[in-house]
């Protein structure tokens, strides 16, 4: 989306909204106060889905042939027309109103196309078991795919819970992806095409692999760097999503070694604590990764609002939280995972969290 106004206040005002709400994974928003870096941008010829553009700025006709849709800012709406936005209304209202009359022009809502190599690798993962990555794992898969991004979900712990999370009666195993990845790898893209499987509920694609110890042991640090820089090289993914096992082995480094975005989730307690800032340290000379830090969020899960000054003492800096959800405690079935709006919510932080750099004020 472009937002073209001369009140470059205004403009950039609207892009620390963006950037601070969860709007910000919905938008790649550049800004533009001058309206001859304007015309210099759509010269171009890059495909525009939105231009919210004060009147004074819309370009030439043959400059719209790119732009899907043209909305006007104004100081005061005049009549019904619904291709006016006015300036001073609530953020929110503005862009609920601006998203609605996109799809309603265009149709039901288009997977986002994305460039080539933009597939981002995200991680969950633990120190100790049970701190909830698998169920973060899963919330940050739906609530990317509900945003029609084309997401695919791998479990790389020694049991998986496929199962559990989807839908797998009379759906095919993809364990026949096992043999191309050992013996066969330049046949891989296209039986990872033949062997995934689309959950119909959540759009969230995954491979279909048996819950076997033995299956996953037989795994080396290159099978899984040869599956993940394969599904990569589809450039049909904009997220994988990886739930890692809690021990530390050669599959969970390989894995973190691709990662974009790390989320390590803590219980609230001494154990997780201690487990996780002796770990952490470790992570650094086991990976040799200086940019380790940079990709890594603490996430602390079951949190009640305030954290004990005794897990202070571990200077661990979490930033994200997940709420402890009581209904929860006893966990008996799959429609539970989905339904508890507090958690939803932070999942939803969480993923706007991505994109909060995508803003972009251009004036060249």
């Amino acid at each position: 989306m472009i937002i073209a106004d001369q009140d470059r206040t205004y403009i950039e005002s609207f892009a620390r909204y963006i950037r601070n709400s969860d709007y910000a994974s919905r938008f790649d928003v550049k800004l533009f106060s001058k309206q001859t870096a304007l015309n210099h941008y759509l010269q171009l010829d890059e495909t525009v889905n939105i231009l919210l553009t004060a009147d004074d700025f819309l370009p030439g006709e043959d400059q719209q042939a790119s732009i899907d849709l043209v909305l006007f800012l104004v100081e005061e709406e005049q009549g019904e027309d619904q291709v006016q936005f006015k300036k001073y209304q609530p953020l929110g209202q503005l862009l609920a109103k601006l998203l609605k009359q996109y799809y309603e022009k265009n149709g039901a809502q288009p997977k986002q196309k994305k460039p080539a190599t933009a597939t981002q690798v995200l991680a969950t993962y633990g120190a100790t078991g049970g701190t909830g990555k698998t169920t973060t794992a899963f919330g940050l898969a739906r609530e990317l795919a509900s945003q029609n991004h084309q997401v695919i979900y791998l479990n790389f712990e020694l049991i998986n819970s496929i199962p559990i999370l989807f839908n797998v009666d009379d759906q095919p195993s993809s364990s026949p992806l096992l043999y191309y990845i050992k013996a066969d790898p330049e046949q891989l893209p296209e039986q990872i095409e033949a062997y995934t499987v689309t959950d119909q509920t959540t759009a969230i694609d995954f491979l279909n692999l048996i819950p076997s110890a033995e299956e996953v042991n037989e795994l080396s640090a290159n099978d899984i760097k040869v599956l993940v820089q394969a599904l990569i090289a589809l450039n049909k993914y904009s997220y994988i999503v990886i739930d890692l096992d809690s021990t530390v082995n050669e599959r969970t480094l390989a894995a973190l070694s691709l990662t974009d975005q790390i989320y390590w989730l803590l219980n609230y307690d001494l154990y997780s604590f201690h487990k996780t800032s002796y770990l952490f340290e470790e992570w650094h000379a086991l990976l040799n990764d200086a940019s380790l830090k940079d990709r890594v969020t603490f996430v602390l899960n079951r949190y009640t609002g305030q954290l004990d000054p005794r897990l202070e003492a571990y200077h661990i800096n979490v930033t994200a939280f997940l709420p402890y959800v009581p209904e929860w405690k006893m966990l008996v079935k799959r429609e539970q995972l989905t339904s508890a709006p507090a958690f939803n919510q932070h999942i939803q932080q969480l993923v706007a969290q991505l994109n909060k750099q995508g803003v972009v004020l251009n004036e060249s």
